[in-house]
């Protein structure tokens, strides 16, 4: 696994995400600007930033334990960005979710993940928030990136990365 790191910030997409999931300040002003999503869990904003920081160190600890003790659980923790899509196709758009957090990933080969952002999704789709509609975009255009630079599975992905 590895996480894709965008021009405009000095973080890799995984540092990023969870450094926010993690820094009360940005959660409070996130909740507060989402109270209308928020009152759908019965949560205050405090009990939902609490909230989110358990359930960012319980994702990452998922992550660290799939990553040094048993690679095969990250097949088990990313799903197909699609709930209806079932089958596994190149590059396919997938989501690790924990409650309400979700990291977005472009599934590379088995086991291997390109990390491209992440968000807090409180609604039903991605489309009804700006801030997952962009996770939605990122997704996009980084698996158009790796479609155009001939990336299909993990040797193309290497060569693209020694290039």
């Amino acid at each position: 696994m590895t996480a894709i790191k965008f021009e405009s910030n000095d973080l890799d997409e995984l540092e990023r995400v969870f450094d926010l999931w993690n820094d009360t300040a940005y959660l409070e002003e996130f909740f507060n600007a989402n109270q209308a999503d928020l009152k759908y869990y019965n949560l205050t904003i405090d009990e939902a930033i609490e909230y989110t920081i358990e359930e960012a160190n319980l994702l990452s600890e998922k992550l660290f334990d799939s990553l040094h003790n048993n690679p095969i659980t990250l097949e088990i923790l990313f799903k197909n960005l699609d709930n209806n899509e079932v089958r596994i196709i190149s590059l396919a758009k997938q989501k690790a979710r924990r409650r309400w957090l979700r990291l977005y990933a472009i599934r590379i080969d088995d086991n291997i993940y390109l990390i491209t952002g992440g968000a807090i999704k409180l609604t039903r789709t991605m489309e009804e928030r700006p801030h997952t509609a962009e996770e939605l975009s990122k997704l996009e255009r980084c698996k158009q990136f790796l479609q155009q630079n001939g990336v299909y599975d993990l040797d193309s992905f290497k060569e693209l990365m020694n290039e």
